[in-house]
């Protein structure tokens, strides 16, 4: 009897080290996207950098053509306007795998939403999105 307490004790004690593991994986995975949501709402371009590699992309269409651009490029955009947009945010998903992680965000704004799907892996430096992808949805009027 002593031996399966023993092994059931043990399977629970692995389980619960790895459930606070991935608590601590999704809350560092959430810190990097609240980089880039945080940043880009209030136009912080130090913030919003924090979130991504520099080596990252940046895919989306326009006009049937796939447009790419570096995250270091994408960064750069962001300008420290001081004005907080009129934007809700929310992280929808967050999917992890060993050095790997995808997280599903949605922007929304008065007229339309952002749809963005990032990419991420866990470097030496952390977390880091190293690709996104967008859509942008019109609100049903």
């Amino acid at each position: 009897m002593k031996p399966i307490l023993l092994i059931i004790g043990i399977f629970f004690m692995h389980s619960l080290v790895r459930a606070q593991a991935d608590a601590q994986t999704i809350k560092d995975i959430e810190t990097v996207c609240n980089y880039y949501l945080i940043g880009g709402t209030n136009r912080d371009s130090v913030m919003y950098s924090k979130a991504f590699l520099p080596e990252g992309h940046l895919r989306y269409m326009q006009n049937d053509t796939v447009m790419n651009v570096s995250l270091k490029d994408f960064a750069a955009r962001m300008r420290n306007g001081g004005v907080k947009q009129d934007r809700k945010t929310s992280i929808d998903r967050i999917e992890v795998f060993g050095n790997a992680a995808t997280a599903k965000l949605t922007i929304e704004y008065p007229t339309f939403y952002y749809h963005d799907m990032m990419s991420l892996l866990k470097t030496k430096d952390g977390w880091k999105i190293v690709t996104k992808i967008f859509y942008r949805e019109d609100k049903k009027k």
